[in-house]
């Protein structure tokens, strides 16, 4: 049955008036055809059953206002009592401002528009998973099941499979999701940080492993090596992973060719520590058409120190900072804070340990053999890096008997101005660049090295806050993709920590996110069948008190639909 209405005009009154009645449809049992008959005529009746009939039928477009108003007196809209009870707890406050951060950053449009759906909705949960509770791939499968997104987006399965097939469309894509992630905000500065560092496997089968000079002092394990892009604010532009073991020096050429597109960037400063100084690197990054501002390798600074010392020594002198050219390159003096008294120091302490080493040598009396006590002296001076500084000398004894075989006694001096020019040119560094001195003055230049430090603390933050070590893949592909992972991750803590930054907050992004996560937890709410009700904030003196914490750091609208 329904409610079937028409409109009645009349002349004389010149009104509108309704006529509604109920109507049910039937067949006709001779020509099979459908009929309608009318059941009841509802004008009749009192304005209340009228209005419930209407209503009832699914003609609730039929009603008039007047017969809206006698079922809301009545009551009839006014919901039943339910007695709701708390089923599944996710966590909690600290993802939802991630996840609000991720969509307002514009991170997840970029995802969304570069990998398939599937793909891209596993690798947000990887990057929020990783962001708060870093774990390994397979313990996530089983965590995520107790995570926000989990309960606000429908409980949806992953499986094993699933998750590496996302990671596999990851590292395919990488490039372009990187670039379409540089346009995303505007660079400030034209200056690139560039720094390497290498993370350890668990196994010792990863096809991109390598032994070599481990960071995290892993000498027993496997290394991959990774080179981190930066701009001036220490957000990361790009990533690039070679095999482990491989050096500094050879790390630059031929990788960034297409700077210009790739960072959005008509001009840049390449910033680069002492290790990636080397004559084929300054030159291959010239031809890039980049500048660039690095330090100087231990040697050459010596070499260049102990020169000036003798040619102008006046620079020495100087409080601040000085300059001066050499074979065509402009170098900029430096001096240490405080690293040079620790040098000092140091030189002091393995001058100690070389005098003792050298005075058991001497007494020695295994000594017949010249070329032997020579060795032993040197593997002393080599040991504590002294060689600059000992003068030593293997000569025969004087009072030895010409019948036996000749014995030899060692004798060795403290060189004192080797002592005194390595204690003064201690306190100094160099650094070299092709930019010019009027646009760039000698402090701008320190000062643009010494942001080094901010892709140092990237490092930090991939390696500690982030967890991208131990790897756990041994396949090429997966290796790439779990470091690209990371530093998706990365760019959202940084991307949160600079929005943070400029509001005046300190505090770290994750430590926070966590403890927030733990405060403040999403509940979902169950009726007397066990139906999802609604999903609903927790509430208590805690909770209270991390929303008003979370409100000053301008991150409410990530938790206020759900209050």
């Amino acid at each position: 049955m329904y409610v079937q209405c028409s409109r009645v005009y009349q002349k004389k009154s010149g009104t509108l008036s309704l006529n509604r009645k109920l109507v049910e449809s039937y067949r006709d049992p001779k020509t099979k055809r459908p009929r309608n008959r009318t059941v009841k005529k509802l004008e009749q009746l009192p304005i209340l059953e009228r209005a419930r009939l209407i209503h009832q039928y699914g003609g609730s477009k039929h009603l008039r206002v007047d017969e809206w108003q006698e079922l809301s007196k009545a009551g009839d809209f006014a919901r039943p009592q339910v007695n709701l009870k708390v089923g599944n707890v996710y966590s909690g406050a600290g993802t939802a401002v991630a996840y609000y951060n991720f969509r307002e950053s514009g991170l997840l449009s970029v995802l969304s528009s570069q990998l398939p759906k599937n793909a891209s909705k596993a690798v947000k949960e990887l990057v929020l998973h990783q962001l708060l509770t870093p774990s390994s791939k397979s313990h996530f499968i089983k965590a995520r099941k107790n995570g926000y997104l989990y309960g606000l987006e429908g409980k949806s399965p992953l499986s094993a499979t699933s998750l590496y097939s996302a990671m596999d469309e990851l590292e395919d894509n990488f490039e372009n999701i990187k670039k379409q992630l540089n346009t995303l905000h505007q660079r400030e500065s034209p200056i690139l940080l560039y720094d390497l560092s290498n993370s350890y496997f668990c196994g010792t089968k990863a096809e991109l492993g390598g032994y070599g000079q481990s960071k995290e002092k892993r000498y027993d394990r496997y290394i991959v090596t990774y080179g981190l892009v930066t701009n001036q604010q220490g957000h990361p532009l790009d990533i690039k992973v070679w095999k482990g073991g491989t050096a500094d020096a050879n790390t630059v050429v031929g990788q960034f060719n297409n700077w210009q597109t790739d960072y959005q960037a008509e001009k840049g400063i390449w910033i680069a520590d002492r290790g990636m100084s080397g004559e084929e690197n300054i030159a291959e990054v010239t031809n890039l058409g980049l500048d660039y501002i690095t330090g100087v390798p231990g040697a050459s600074q010596i070499a260049l120190l102990k020169e000036q010392t003798e040619t102008t020594p006046e620079l020495f002198d100087q409080q601040n900072l000085a300059e001066f050219e050499s074979k065509d390159k402009r170098y900029i003096l430096c001096k240490h804070d405080t690293k040079g008294y620790r040098r000092e120091n140091q030189y002091a302490k393995n001058r100690r340990k070389v005098y003792q080493a050298l005075l058991k040598i001497k007494n020695s009396p295994q000594n017949k053999n010249k070329e032997k006590l020579y060795h032993r002296a040197m593997k002393a001076l080599e040991k504590e890096s002294q060689t600059s500084f000992w003068e030593i000398e293997v000569s025969p004894l004087s009072s030895q008997d010409k019948n036996t075989k000749p014995r030899y006694q060692l004798t060795f001096k403290l060189n004192r101005n080797q002592v005194k020019l390595y204690n003064q040119i201690a306190h100094y560094y160099l650094l070299q660049t092709n930019l010019n001195k009027q646009e760039h003055p000698a402090k701008n230049i320190q000062e643009n090295y010494k942001g080094l430090h901010r892709i140092e603390r990237c490092f930090r933050q991939m390696k500690s806050a982030l967890d991208i070590r131990p790897i756990r893949h041994w396949r090429k592909k997966r290796i790439k993709s779990h470091i690209y992972l990371s530093f998706i991750c990365l760019w959202l803590l940084k991307y949160m920590e600079n929005k943070w930054r400029k509001n005046g907050i300190t505090s770290e992004v994750k430590d926070t996110l966590s403890f927030w996560n733990n405060n403040l937890q999403l509940c979902q709410l169950l009726d007397q069948n066990n139906k999802q009700v609604s999903l609903k904030w927790n509430r208590g003196e805690n909770a209270n008190n991390t929303i008003r914490e979370i409100t000053s750091y301008g991150e409410f609208s990530a938790i206020n639909a759900l209050l």
